[in-house]
């Protein structure tokens, strides 16, 4: 997370110290296809099996490492007529973090970065929600990791799928910023940036 952005979502969010606002920045444009259907209005839960928590960052300065969070729960309500009536609520829980070294993953749940045995999840909870002039949303919230919570705004991008609405963000987060501190020997081994990419995938109306 950089000063400017430094989810969650529950990724709750833990992916120090900030004074003001956090605000997201997106790391690659999401403009939705001109012959993409609406989102009509409704309340979903976020479906885990199809959606998405990942989160890239660059060791040795020049290797990236990619990892997803498999477990998580939320829930999303969208009205496009109405979309500061809307609210977004992810938490993910942290121990299952995974990525492509078990040692890594067990090193990640430990008390250097995610410290899972006391804050089990990272979380997102929306406070405002507005359309910008891109025909995205602008979601602002507040994001928990590692017990440290920040606020942030993301540019959500709304699609319609023949399951339900799917709510899509990218961004940068400073890991710093939430006292997600591992990795660091005379310097940098793990950089400080957190690319993050979610999707959430909706399942039935509530």
């Amino acid at each position: 997370m950089r000063r400017t952005l430094t989810l969650l979502l529950v990724v709750c969010a833990p992916l120090a110290a900030l004074a003001g606002a956090i605000t997201g920045r997106p790391i690659a444009a999401s403009e939705g296809a001109p012959d993409q259907p609406p989102v009509s209005a409704g309340a979903w839960n976020i479906d885990p099996s199809r959606s998405e928590v990942r989160f890239t960052v660059t060791k040795l300065g020049f290797s990236d490492v990619t990892g997803t969070f498999r477990e998580s729960e939320g829930m999303i309500r969208y009205d496009p007529a109405r979309p500061d009536a809307s609210e977004i609520a992810w938490k993910v829980r942290a121990a299952s973090v995974l990525t492509d070294a078990s040692d890594r993953d067990s090193a990640l749940r430990g008390e250097p970065y995610f410290h899972t045995a006391r804050h089990p999840f990272l979380v997102f909870a929306s406070r405002t929600v507005r359309v910008n002039d891109r025909g995205g949303l602008d979601v602002t919230g507040d994001i928990t990791i590692r017990g440290v919570t920040r606020p942030l705004t993301v540019t959500v991008r709304p699609v319609a799928t023949a399951s339900g609405p799917a709510f899509e963000t990218s961004f940068v987060v400073n890991r710093y910023d939430f006292g997600v501190v591992g990795g660091s020997v005379m310097g940098r081994l793990i950089g400080r940036e957190i690319r993050v990419h979610l999707l959430a995938a909706t399942t039935t109306s509530r």
